[in-house]
């Protein structure tokens, strides 16, 4: 009987609190429905989803289980990827203000002074103001034209040291690649190569993968103090940072003693406007007049440049290494553009800028164009975070979250392409998407705000370089080697994971001979 007494208020009191629950369930505002993602570890959340795996394949995968429109949590931290044209228009279009500033990431703070450059510098007055002093001054078509010289003096070099290493010694074709990067955008931003050369080139790589978004202390932005020291993150980045700032701090000083000594030896103006032959001068000079009531400070400066040595060098090579590699791959292709170069400059013992730019190279635009759709610069696009919570959809969008865009996933999607993973550049033809931000099937350097700014400054070094490499010469992979190993390097930057070795028969121009030996491994 007792028993019975005891049993009797605690179903009661069961019961009460089941129908609580359930009241509150059907009564009670609902949880907000965010988008579908992939299952979750505790504390960790999806981030073992994309661990040892190449990122944006990965993420494209998991897409096609979840949707276009996918969420992960990694750590403390959503992160909403984008994996459709749709989906690409609602992020980069409909919401891009929403969309447009940057996650304050732990590189941009110590590196890049406190995110005072054009990549990472959150959305605001400073940023717009910094972007349409670059739009208009530092990567105007006007000011890349200016750097014609510097890109036809380089290209030339390497031509010769093709022809150098004779018919019968593979060149390799990734390190070249790189070095001419590098070369073009050092002379183009600082005047000429630093003395520490190599130490800079070093300390960028490492500054550039910390700065993903996807190291643990940027993962767990409570703890990120805590785990910046543990990690050993932030000591790493301190040192990038006094190599980063110690080189470009010497570079100024250069360039403004320079200046000086040139405005004390005659006109100011007249000499401010013949040093102005690099970006650093050219900045210099920006800071000295004021632009638009914006000021450049030092440290803008310097931010300014480190951003323009990174994009210009890293993701040119790549393009340039992916390119090749796939007119190698395809013999169709590369037989007809290399009649149309040959075809358009018979005979020349040289060619120049003006002179691609005068022949227009239809088919060179197209090959270009499929290279980038296969191979974009940046595959998943520099991360975006949410000012707001947004509505996507039907799905929300928390305030804060981190937003990536599959632009590789994107490209070589079979609802919009034909053939998608095939390198085909006719598709191009007869249409008018380009790759300026309007057709989101095709976004390699994104859209919106948010669009990379330095699109004109890449794409005249891609020319070059194409056209004069198959003008000059016939290219075969090494003797024993039958095809071309298209394997991605692991990283978010997807190099080529072995170097592009060939060998080179120079075409003399007047004759149409090529020379004709067996490439051989050496």
């Amino acid at each position: 009987m007792e028993a019975q007494v005891l049993c009797q208020p605690l179903l009661i009191s069961a019961m009460a609190i089941i129908l609580v629950h359930v009241l509150k369930r059907f009564l009670g505002p609902k949880p907000p429905r965010h988008p579908p993602g992939p299952w979750k570890l505790p504390v960790i959340g999806s981030m073992h989803h994309l661990v040892n795996v190449l990122p944006h394949r990965a993420l494209r995968d998991l897409a096609g289980v979840h949707g276009p429109l996918m969420m992960l949590q990694l750590g403390e931290t959503p992160l909403v990827v984008v994996s459709s044209r749709e989906m690409a228009r609602q992020v980069l279009k409909t919401n891009d203000a929403n969309f447009a500033t940057r996650p304050k990431l732990l590189t941009g703070e110590i590196v890049l002074y406190r995110w005072a450059d054009i990549l990472f510098s959150p959305s605001g007055e400073y940023w717009r103001k910094l972007r349409q002093l670059c739009a208009s001054e530092v990567l105007s078509p006007k000011r890349v034209l200016t750097f014609r010289h510097i890109r036809e003096q380089e290209m030339a070099s390497q031509v010769e040291r093709i022809r150098a290493a004779g018919p019968t010694t593979p060149v390799d074709l990734s390190a070249m690649f790189y070095s001419l990067a590098i070369s073009i955008v050092s002379r183009a931003s600082f005047g000429n190569k630093q003395r520490n050369a190599d130490e800079y080139l070093k300390a960028m790589k490492t500054g550039v993968s910390l700065a993903s978004g996807f190291t643990i202390p940027d993962l767990f932005p409570t703890w990120r103090p805590v785990l910046a020291a543990v990690t050993g993150m932030r000591r790493t980045l301190e040192d990038v940072h006094k190599t980063v700032d110690s080189t470009l701090e010497a570079v100024i000083e250069e360039r403004e003693s320079v200046r000086d000594e040139k405005a004390r030896s005659g006109n100011k103006a007249a000499a401010a406007a013949e040093e102005a032959e690099n970006l650093v001068d050219l900045l210099i000079g920006l800071q000295e007049r004021g632009s638009s009531g914006f000021h450049l400070n030092r440290d803008s400066i310097k931010a300014i440049i480190f951003d323009m040595f990174t994009a210009g060098t890293g993701t040119l090579a790549s393009s340039l290494d992916w390119g090749m590699s796939e007119l190698m791959a395809n013999e169709r292709v590369m037989s007809k553009l290399q009649g149309e170069i040959r075809a358009a400059f018979r005979g020349k013992a040289a060619v120049t800028e003006a002179d691609i730019q005068a022949a227009d190279l239809p088919y060179l635009k197209l090959v270009i164009k499929d290279t980038l759709r296969l191979h974009p610069p940046v595959p998943l696009l520099v991360p975006r975070e949410s000012i707001e919570e947004c509505e996507i959809e039907g799905y929300k969008i928390p305030a804060r979250s981190r937003v990536i865009v599959n632009a590789w996933a994107i490209g070589r999607d079979p609802k919009y392409w034909d053939d998608a993973d095939e390198f085909k550049p006719e598709r191009f033809e007869g249409n008018t998407m380009d790759f300026m931000g309007s057709s989101y099937e095709y976004i390699p350097f994104g859209a919106g705000r948010r669009m990379c700014p330095g699109i004109s400054y890449g794409l005249p070094v891609l020319d070059m370089a194409l056209v004069q490499l198959l003008y000059h010469f016939n290219w075969s992979l090494q003797e024993g080697v039958n095809e071309v190993d298209m394997t991605e390097a692991p990283g978010l930057g997807v190099r080529r994971k072995s170097p592009l070795l060939l060998c080179a028969a120079p075409f003399v121009p007047e004759t149409g001979v090529q020379i004709k030996e067996p490439c051989t491994i050496s």
